[in-house]
């Protein structure tokens, strides 16, 4: 009796001691499970919808193929969905994963979206827009892909981006595997002819501080990236402008910079399936005199935006914030009254000649592509104060670009809501 009270004593403890290791492995796969649910599966095949393998370059496409036959890795299906979309221009790139045709392997599909895509070329309406109080504006890009190699040429008239409608021609050619895919070059030659608002030339008038006007501008920007770390990437290059500037008398100046853009980009899918969009990024332009320029000063530009979607529902946080030492040209100053920044208002009511100093915060909600918004923000000059503005509105977005708002500055007397429809990305 006493061997067998032992016997089974023993086996009660061991029994114990089995599910609680039990129950702490299962405990830790989970976790784990929790960490990468798709990890253990091996990739069968990958495909692209929307797009086509011949339009983006050698070394993505070979990226790609490298997929096959490893473990679903997140990190690397969102590099190379990023990827995708910065090479086919494409508005938005997803991915998903699906049953392939045995246990645990999987097939990744890429889907593109926002774009036209033909063989080997596309061309696109980048921007077409209308303001009420501004009026149109257009662009129109023609896309050419020559093996790991993109030329680009764009025709334009934009009144919406800057304080002067700036219409002309841009090319420029990005080369995106120079020894590796993390290291890309560029270069962008643009030529414009200038129409300024009656609002910015009286205002001129009284500011004789502020550079005046100029009659044509030439840009040509040359410029390198680098993959630090997924996903932080570093731009580097210059900027060499020249403008013919009116008055007193008709002469070319130049505005000639370094320039550099550190930018992050992520998109994080929690357990739920709801994505979490965060992305920053900060700019410098640098004129010097050691670049032979006739102006000298440091623009800086510090951007954050997070954008949260769960089914059909999306809120959108952003905010900008900007500086500039010295004394820029026009096109250099900051603007806000637009289709994207404090709408509601029109640049040329919030300032007529735009600001050396700048802050701007939105917010906006989404349901089904229908869409209400807050936006604030501020301009002023060094030494000045500046007045807060406010705009509340709401509109339609489809999520490909197309757009339609009709927003309300908020101030006390009458109000006079802003209408802009158009295709943009944003």
């Amino acid at each position: 009796m006493d061997l067998a009270l032992k016997v089974h004593c023993l086996s009660r403890m061991n029994c114990r001691r089995l599910l609680m290791t039990s129950v702490a492995s299962a405990g830790l796969l989970l976790a784990q499970a929790e960490v990468n649910v798709n990890s253990r599966y091996t990739v069968e095949r990958v495909d692209i919808t929307g797009g086509s393998r011949n339009q983006i370059s050698r070394g993505l496409r070979e990226d790609m193929e490298k997929l096959v036959g490893q473990h679903v890795n997140q990190e690397t299906l969102e590099r190379i969905a990023r990827r995708i979309r910065s090479e086919l221009r494409a508005r938005i790139v997803s991915h998903k994963i699906t049953r392939g045709s045995e246990p645990e392997k999987v097939a990744v599909l890429f889907e593109v979206k926002g774009r036209r895509a033909t063989k080997g070329s596309d061309v696109a309406v980048r921007k077409g827009v209308y303001h009420a109080r501004q009026g149109w504006s257009g662009v129109l890009d023609a896309r050419i892909a020559a093996g790991d190699g993109v030329f680009n040429l764009g025709i334009l008239s934009d009144g919406d981006e800057l304080i002067e409608r700036f219409a002309g021609l841009r090319a420029g050619y990005e080369h995106h595997n120079v020894g590796t895919d993390r290291f890309r070059v560029g270069f962008l030659f643009s030529s414009f002819h200038q129409q300024w608002a009656p609002q910015t030339l009286r205002a001129l008038e009284a500011a004789p501080e502020v550079p005046g006007i100029y009659r044509t501008r030439q840009d040509f920007a040359p410029t390198a990236t680098v993959v630090l770390a997924e996903p932080l990437t570093l731009s580097m290059g210059a900027s060499f402008q020249r403008f013919q500037v009116q008055y007193p008398a008709a002469h070319t100046e130049a505005a000639n910079a370094v320039t550099s853009t550190l930018r992050y980009a992520q998109r994080l899918e929690d357990s739920r399936g709801d994505k979490h969009d965060v992305e920053a990024g900060y700019s410098l332009r640098a004129a010097t005199r050691t670049f032979d320029t006739d102006y000298v000063y440091a623009r800086h530009l510090a951007k954050a935006g997070y954008s949260y979607r769960r089914n059909r529902q999306r809120l959108a946080l952003g905010f900008q914030g900007g500086q500039i030492s010295g004394r820029p040209p026009l096109f250099e100053r900051f603007a806000l009254g637009n289709i994207s920044t404090l709408r509601g208002w029109s640049k040329f009511e919030t300032a007529p000649l735009g600001a050396t100093r700048m802050a701007l915060g939105s917010m906006e909600y989404g349901y089904r592509g229908c869409r209400v918004f807050y936006d604030t923000g501020a301009l002023w000059d060094k030494g000045r104060s500046g007045e807060v503005r406010h705009s509340l509105g709401l509109g339609y977005g489809d999520g490909d670009g197309f757009f339609m708002a009709l927003a309300f500055p908020v101030r006390s007397g009458r109000a006079q809501p802003i209408f802009s429809v158009g295709v943009a990305a944003f």
